[in-house]
C-alpha cells in the first residue's frame, strides 16, 4: 500500500463516530425538556450563544478558510487558538475534518465525495442519497487519507492539537458546565449549562455543517457553473457564519469570502476583515469576480426531484 492509500483514523475514533448522536439524540431532547420543566437559566442562553460563536469560528475560519483553503496567513498562536476552537465543535479531530473537506473539493458530487447527495448509484433513490450527505456518512469509521493533510502534518504544535482533539472536545463541554455552577451555585445550574452551552449548542451547530453538505447541494441558486451542484442558499448564509454561500465558495475555493456581495451575509468574512485591519491576519485571499464563469447549468435529476417534491424556491440562474 503506499502512502496516498494507506488511511489513518482519529484518536478514540469511537467517541468521534457517537458523539455527535449522543449531542443530538440525547443532549437536544434532554436540554428542552428540563427547560421547559424546570425552566432555563439566563446563563445557559449566554454560554449556548458564546459557545457556539467560538466553536463555529474555529471551524469556518479555522478548519475551513485557514486550514483546508489557506484563505489567508496568520500567526501560529492564532493558527493554534483556531483549530482548538474548532475541535471543541465536536465535528471530529482537525486532521479527518480538514481531509474529508480537502476531498469533497476533489471528487465534489462524483465518485469519491464523502458526501454528495449526487454521487452513487440512482438506485438508492433520492432521500437516502440526501440523508447519506446530511449525517448518513458519519455513521462509518472515520477514516482519511493523510496524504491530503501532509502540510498540516510537518507542524508539530498542530499534529499535538489533532492527536488531543478529544481533550478540546471535552473542554468545550466543561467551559459552559463550570460557569453555570459558578454563576448559578447549583447542580441544576451546573447540569444546564453542560446541556445548552455543550451538547445542545454541538448538536445544532453540526446540523448546520451537515447541512452545507446535504442541502447547499440541492436547493439555491447556482450564478455560476462550478462542475458541481453547489448552490448559494440565504438560511445557512446566517446560520452557518457565510458558509451558505456555497457555489461561491465552489467557484472560488480560495477565497477568505464566500458572501461576495451586502445582501449575502457573511459573518466569517467580517471577522477576518477585521483581524486583517488591526493586523492579526494577511495575504488575504479575495475573490477575483471578473474571472467567473456564469453560465449555471440545468439542476441535475436528485435536485429536480427534490424540487418538484417538496417545491422549495426554483434555483436562480444568472448573475448575483
Amino acid at each position: 500500500m503506499t502512502a496516498s492509500e494507506r488511511m489513518e483514523s482519529p484518536r478514540l475514533v469511537g467517541l468521534n463516530t457517537v458523539s455527535p448522536h449522543i449531542a443530538l439524540w440525547i443532549g437536544l431532547p434532554a436540554a428542552l425538556v428540563l427547560a421547559l420543566l424546570y425552566g432555563l437559566p439566563t446563563h445557559a442562553i449566554v454560554s449556548f450563544w458564546v459557545m457556539a460563536h467560538l466553536a463555529g469560528i474555529g471551524t469556518t475560519m479555522g478548519f475551513h478558510r485557514l486550514f483546508c483553503h489557506r484563505s489567508f496567513d496568520t500567526s501560529r498562536t492564532v493558527e493554534c487558538a483556531l483549530m482548538i476552537l474548532g475541535s471543541m465543535s465536536g465535528q471530529s479531530s482537525p486532521f479527518f475534518w480538514i481531509a474529508t473537506h480537502r476531498q469533497h473539493h476533489r471528487h465534489s458530487d462524483r465518485d469519491g465525495d464523502p458526501h454528495s447527495p449526487h454521487a452513487g448509484t440512482p438506485r438508492r433513490g433520492w432521500l437516502r442519497r440526501f440523508w447519506h450527505a446530511h449525517q448518513g456518512w458519519t455513521l462509518r469509521k472515520a477514516t482519511y487519507n493523510p496524504a491530503l493533510v501532509r502540510d498540516l502534518a510537518q507542524r508539530r504544535d498542530l499534529v499535538w492539537i489533532d492527536r488531543h482533539w478529544y481533550l478540546w472536545y471535552f473542554l468545550g463541554l466543561a467551559l459552559p458546565t463550570a460557569a453555570g455552577y459558578l454563576i448559578g451555585g447549583t447542580t441544576y445550574d451546573a447540569l444546564m449549562g453542560f446541556l445548552w452551552g455543550g451538547l445542545l449548542r454541538q448538536a445544532l451547530s453540526e446540523q448546520v455543517t451537515f447541512a452545507i453538505n446535504s442541502v447547499c447541494h440541492v436547493w439555491g441558486s447556482r450564478p455560476y457553473a462550478t462542475g458541481e451542484q453547489s448552490r448559494n442558499n440565504l438560511l445557512f448564509g446566517l446560520l452557518a457564519f457565510g458558509e451558505g454561500w456555497h457555489n461561491n465558495h465552489h467557484a472560488f475555493p480560495y477565497s477568505a469570502r464566500h458572501g461576495f456581495h451586502w445582501w449575502q451575509p457573511d459573518f466569517t468574512w467580517n471577522l477576518v476583515w477585521l483581524m486583517e485591519r488591526v493586523g492579526l491576519v494577511w495575504n488575504v485571499k479575495r475573490p477575483k469576480l471578473d474571472r467567473a464563469r456564469k453560465d449555471a447549468p440545468e439542476p441535475e435529476p436528485l435536485a429536480a426531484i427534490a424540487l418538484a417534491t417538496l417545491r422549495p424556491s426554483p434555483p436562480i440562474v444568472g448573475g448575483p
